[in-house]
């Protein structure tokens, strides 16, 4: 074995350790019936149905009718998740396809900064940081939702931009943009940073401009059409206008207002846990971590308070902004501590700020995640009962051609079928 391999091969089994908890937490979540319908259930109702060829169609209707998907989320990546329904995988192949995509995100992790940090050791460490962030795991662990999915996908964006490699780079830009509108968001910040901070011109100006017209046709022609002129999650921004434009106005003409939205302990909470796993090095690198800004304005301004907080997978598109600036961060300090020079120290400067970030992030996890090694770990959350064993066999005798209405944690167990909802909605209308 080559000594340079042993990192890789050290990556590849901390892949596989992580795959292997947060896959069977996942599984062992569903089965113990702490799945939802929403959002779990929704999503695969929309897949099954696609496999089926009605093209995204769920009964999510105001009053229990059948529409698109495509009239609240525009998510087209997930027409690529169909063959899991045809070979019969179903939820649980959607729960493992999402975990093992989260922790495919730690190779272009591992791979930028090896590169910037010069050291595969360093670069191992960082991927452990990323397989131990809290934000992460509760992402893996709640339900399934195709944002999720942007984690990895952006990341292998940063890494195909910072090698120029251009034909991998604008693949995994077309898939980030089939993920969810406001993926687009963070796209057209991706562009600015190409065009003022690396001086990729030409790139960088497609990538805005693609990006930003994919937002807009999405938001306000494809929702719309599909919805009867509804804009998606508009709703939880009406409190600052009632349309886009008045939002926006509201928002750019009452600064001091901003604040005072922003500057409310739940919020400072927020951003104080996106950034202590990472020991706050994204701060040293204040141009990358911009690239989260529309996202986290999305999150911040919003009236529905899961996306203000670590708990959901509204983090999905932050997440690698965070680790990106902090590999971006740790390279700057690493830089810094050279000129300056370490020599009289017991430990290097760069080998003790890698001891800094791998001890808080392990400390961190600790305290606040949904880790085993956490102290807050609910066993009971996963846990499959002898009641809930004699739940799930009730729900396989019901056919799949039955219509139901079922309570919200047992509506991913009966999603593959044409017509579900969330009781009491469809009651009258169930089989």
């Amino acid at each position: 074995m080559k000594r340079n391999n042993f990192p890789v091969i050290i990556l590849a089994g901390m892949m596989m350790v992580y795959i292997c908890i947060f896959g069977g937490l996942s599984l062992l979540r569903h089965e113990s019936l702490h799945s939802t319908y929403l959002d779990l259930g929704l999503e695969s109702q929309s897949i099954w149905n696609t496999a089926k060829g009605r093209f995204l169609e769920v009964s999510f209707g105001e009053n229990g009718e059948t529409i698109s998907a495509l009239s609240y989320h525009v998510s087209p990546i997930v027409l690529f998740l169909t063959p899991l329904y045809w070979l019969g995988f179903g939820v649980a192949g959607l729960l493992i396809f999402q975990t093992v995509v989260l922790a495919l995100g730690a190779l272009p992790v591992f791979w930028l900064a090896r590169d910037r940090l010069k050291n595969s050791y360093f670069a191992l460490a960082v991927s452990a940081v990323y397989l131990l962030y809290p934000p992460l795991q509760y992402a893996n662990l709640s339900d399934f939702h195709p944002q999720t999915l942007a984690t990895p996908l952006l990341l292998f964006i940063f890494y195909f931009l910072s090698r120029k490699m251009w034909r991998r780079f604008f693949l995994f830009f077309f898939l980030s943009l089939m993920v969810k509108e406001n993926i687009s968001l963070t796209l057209v910040a991706i562009g600015l940073f190409m065009i003022f901070n690396l001086k990729e011109r030409k790139n960088g100006l497609f990538v805005l401009i693609f990006s930003f017209v994919w937002f807009a046709l999405a938001v306000f022609w494809l929702m719309p059409l599909f919805s009867g002129g509804q804009m998606g999650a508009l709703g939880r921004y009406e409190y600052l206008g009632k349309t886009p434009g008045e939002i926006m106005a509201r928002l750019v003409t009452d600064p001091i207002g901003d604040l005072r939205l922003l500057l409310v302990l739940p919020k400072i909470k927020y951003l104080f846990h996106l950034l202590v796993s990472v020991g706050f090095l994204p701060l040293l690198a204040p141009a990358a971590l911009l690239v989260a800004l529309p996202e986290l304005a999305l999150n911040l301004f919003s009236a529905y308070n899961p996306m203000w907080q670590v708990k959901f997978h509204y983090v999905s598109a932050i997440t690698p902004v965070i680790f990106i600036s902090a590999i971006f961060g740790l390279s700057y300090l690493h830089r810094l501590i050279e000129r300056r020079g370490s020599g009289r120290w017991i430990v290097s400067g760069p080998r003790l700020s890698i001891i800094y970030l791998l001890s808080v992030a392990l400390f961190w996890n600790y305290l606040h995640s949904p880790s085993p090694l956490s102290r807050t770990f609910n066993p009971e959350q996963y846990m499959v009962t002898s009641e809930s064993k004699e739940t799930l066999k009730a729900l396989k005798m019901i056919p799949e051609s039955a219509s139901v209405s079922a309570m919200n944690n047992l509506g991913a167990h009966l999603s593959e079928r044409r017509f579900l909802w969330r009781f009491p909605i469809g009651f009258d209308l169930a089989d």
